[in-house]
């Protein structure tokens, strides 16, 4: 009984070993082909001009939008100022009228 224990034992051990290797193995190899993955990325020749027309495309856009938001923004503050000035006017002449009896 014993011997069929430290049987039992080397064998659980030398397929714990086998495993062991096996994975090594395949972590090297999946290390071996990220690098080269890695390396064939950075030896691409990303089409930089094409990136930079596409950025400055992109912010012309934008600073065109925020110009046109503003000068809407400045139209209708200037309508809010004249339809507040012309509501006071009318508050004005309309108090004016009710003290002076004109109502």
């Amino acid at each position: 009984m014993p011997e069929e224990i430290h049987t039992t034992i080397r064998e659980i051990e030398s397929d714990a070993e086998k495993l062991l290797q096996e994975a090594r193995a395949k972590a090297r190899q999946i290390l071996e082909d990220a690098k080269k993955k890695a390396n064939k990325i950075l030896s691409l020749d990303l089409p930089m001009d094409e990136i930079r027309a596409e950025r400055n495309k992109i912010i012309s856009a934008a600073e065109e939008e925020a110009d046109r938001q503003i000068e809407d923004s400045k139209k209708r503050a200037l309508q809010l100022k004249a339809d507040a000035r012309t509501k006071a006017d009318e508050a004005v002449k309309m108090i004016a009228d009710y003290i002076r009896g004109d109502r």
